[in-house]
């Protein structure tokens, strides 16, 4: 009974050592939570340090690039259209003639086609809708043909009438040095209105 107890003691005492020399061998690093926050922190200033450099090269390229566009030529400046100015003729309310104005680009070619279509344009101002079917030349002379039923031949006085043929002709004159006289046409054919008859080839206004 003493042998067995001694042998219990003497395992007792050898778990002990083992016990004691295992735990010189184990160490426990202490946990230290300034660590972990100073981590944390060069995290973060890494991260914004990232950001401010994305930030800064970004400024970079936009200012790279606006140096690229200042050394571009500058852009070519639009120039204002030159006029010339017509003195045409319209109709006003009481059915007399009126000088007006009309503006025309200079590199424009001057036409009677042009001239009519100023004219035509002013007295619609003057709610007056003049029907031209056409204008050619022929010579010296400008022939202008109207539609049968638009004024100057429908839908006007005696007096509106003849203010509508000489505004055109007087216009058309005024402005043309190639041309001195005007024919009146309705459609390709004689003028006649009820007020005033005209042959097919009859000059109205010479100048």
């Amino acid at each position: 009974m003493k042998q067995y107890n001694k042998y219990l003691v003497l395992i007792l005492i050898l778990v002990g050592i083992l016990m004691l020399t295992g735990c010189n061998n184990v160490r426990l690093k202490p946990y230290n939570i300034s660590d972990e926050l100073d981590k944390v922190e060069n995290d973060d200033t890494n991260k914004e340090d990232d950001q401010t450099d994305k930030v800064l090269d970004t400024l970079s390229s936009n200012n790279d690039n606006n140096d690229e566009l200042d050394k571009e030529e500058p852009a070519t400046k639009i120039q204002p259209i030159e006029n010339i100015e017509l003195i045409i003729f319209t109709v006003n309310s009481n059915s007399n003639l009126e000088p007006v104005t009309a503006l025309v680009p200079a590199d424009e070619e001057i036409t009677p086609k042009l001239i009519v279509d100023r004219v035509v344009d002013a007295m619609a101002d003057q709610s007056l809708l003049v029907g031209i079917e056409s204008v050619k030349t022929d010579g010296d002379a400008v022939i202008v043909s109207f539609y049968s039923d638009q004024p100057p031949l429908n839908n006007v006085g005696a007096g509106f009438e003849t203010a509508i043929l000489n505004a055109l002709a007087q216009s058309l004159t005024d402005n043309l040095d190639d041309y001195h006289k005007v024919i009146y046409q309705v459609e390709g054919g004689p003028y006649s209105s009820g007020h005033i008859e005209l042959d097919v080839d009859e000059v109205y206004h010479e100048d």
